[in-house]
């Protein structure tokens, strides 16, 4: 206990508001590794984006086959989720591509450039959203009169894959999960209500002709629906508060399994790709350092 509330004592700090961390190499290299090479990582982040992106162009593509009903491909939570899922996956990839080809993250302690900080936010939004969508879908609109995919499988994948590709963002990653950082994927649900409630005002339908995008989330009747943006919001932040206890069980889970040998902190200022020039004349400064 005595842990845990050392831990959020240490998150509630104001300081963690802002997007910066000690340790650069945490968003290029996992903390399942025990050498400072983003290969793996970047190979994972290529899957894992490729995945995403695949989902995102399958379901668009239907729609878009299916012309009369392209335009409400936009109006669903749901791919929202997959979207920002893309981004996510694809700026991780980015930051990964970056340091393998340009070395570490330079800048100083504490001090991220602006790519590794967007992607920070997309990681933190993206993931507890994806959880939110499976779960929404499956527990409130699965039977129900909601069509948001034109296919079958398809609509079965973008429910469930959306959550397994953050979850590997997740658990490959080395970056913590920030308590005050759920102001992020609560401004993201905000501007999605904000749009419903736009949407719904000047008139908008579902492919159907319904007068809302969700049955469950009709503004013609105000009351229950506040009720259930309430609730969902209430969901977020759960999820948000698990996703951070996953981050602290992952790591604690890599620490134990290595017995803190991992050393990919080790050297942040060092290349991770040199000629073998510069790998010969840094190898024996390195080992001057060390022994001092």
């Amino acid at each position: 206990m005595s842990a845990i509330r050392t831990y959020f004592k240490e998150e509630a700090k104001v300081q963690m508001l802002v997007l910066a961390h000690p340790k650069p190499s945490d968003f290029y290299l996992s903390v399942w590794q025990t050498t400072r090479s983003a290969v793996p990582l970047l190979i994972w982040r290529a899957l894992l984006f490729l995945a995403s992106l695949g989902i995102v162009l399958s379901s668009l593509i239907l729609y878009i086959i299916d012309s009369p009903n392209v335009g409400y491909w936009f109006i669903y939570l749901t791919h929202w989720g997959i979207t920002i899922n893309t981004f996510a996956t694809g700026f991780a990839l980015a930051v990964s591509v970056r340091c393998y080809f340009y070395g570490p993250l330079t800048g100083g302690e504490f001090l991220l450039p602006w790519y590794v900080k967007t992607y920070w936010i997309l990681y933190n939004t993206a993931i507890p959203l994806a959880f939110l969508i499976t779960i929404f879908y499956w527990s409130v609109l699965y039977g129900s009169a909601v069509q948001e995919e034109l296919n079958p499988g398809l609509d079965i994948a973008i429910h469930g894959l959306n959550s397994l590709v953050m979850f590997g963002l997740l658990m490959s990653a080395s970056q913590p999960s920030r308590m005050w950082h759920i102001y992020q994927p609560i401004q993201f649900a905000f501007v999605y209500v904000i749009f419903g409630v736009i949407y719904w005002a000047a008139g908008g339908t579902d492919a159907k002709g319904n007068k809302y995008i969700y049955p469950v989330i009709d503004w013609s009747s105000p009351g229950p629906t506040i009720g259930v943006v309430a609730l969902t919001g209430l969901m977020l932040i759960v999820l948000h508060f698990m996703v951070m206890g996953m981050a602290v069980g992952r790591d604690a889970l890599a620490s134990r399994l290595f017995h803190d040998s991992v050393t990919v902190h080790v050297e942040e200022g060092v290349p991770l790709r040199q000629r073998p020039s510069e790998a010969q004349t840094a190898a024996p400064m390195r080992q001057l350092q060390l022994t001092r």
